[in-house]
């Protein structure tokens, strides 16, 4: 009878002792004090001129196929751009402008998950992402592809590669304006 009287005051006398913190439930459950912000993104501005010295008006610029220092990145297209308040022109199956246009591409790292059937696949899997530190890159642009007003399709292969700097705790990093000659 004793221990057991023991046991209950010892339990009753560390749960009074039990101080509030002042912290919340959710900052209890912060698994790293790591205030660093993790980067993801590249941004950059790209403008098509043609070999007249115009601008193509598209829609967006797709299959934007991004790698940075040997490494695939990306394979994305534009942000969506109205072009009804543009000033352009048909010329054959094309829409031109005299002025630049700059379309916005915003450049997530995609990783193609593959099933995972195979050790090696999770690992390939596993070493395609690569977390960019601080410091200088290169960004090479393989190819991207335009569809015209006759809905055909062309790839073109501007093989550009253009550096940009990734700064200490930034989310992204402007690649810069980036004209690409097509024709």
């Amino acid at each position: 009878m004793k221990k057991l009287v023991f046991a209950l005051a010892t339990g009753l006398l560390l749960l009074g002792c039990q101080k509030d913190d002042g912290l919340t439930s959710a900052s209890r459950n912060v698994v790293s004090e790591n205030s660093s912000i993790a980067f993801e993104d590249l941004l950059m501005l790209i403008s098509l001129k043609t070999a007249g010295g115009d601008y193509l008006v598209v829609e967006s610029v797709d299959s934007i196929n991004v790698f940075i220092n040997n490494g695939h990145w990306a394979k994305i297209s534009s942000s969506p751009f109205d072009t009804t308040n543009v000033d352009k022109f048909a010329l054959g199956n094309r829409t031109l402008t005299d002025d630049k246009l700059n379309y916005l591409v915003l450049a997530d790292q995609d990783i193609r998950e593959p099933d995972f059937t195979e050790a090696g696949e999770y690992a390939q899997f596993l070493n395609a992402s690569y977390d960019l530190d601080a410091g200088e890159y290169v960004c090479f642009i393989e190819s991207f592809q335009v569809t015209f007003n006759d809905n055909t399709t062309q790839t073109y292969y501007p093989l550009l590669y253009q550096t940009f700097k990734v700064e200490t705790n930034t989310r992204s990093a402007f690649v810069g304006e980036i004209e690409l000659n097509i024709d």
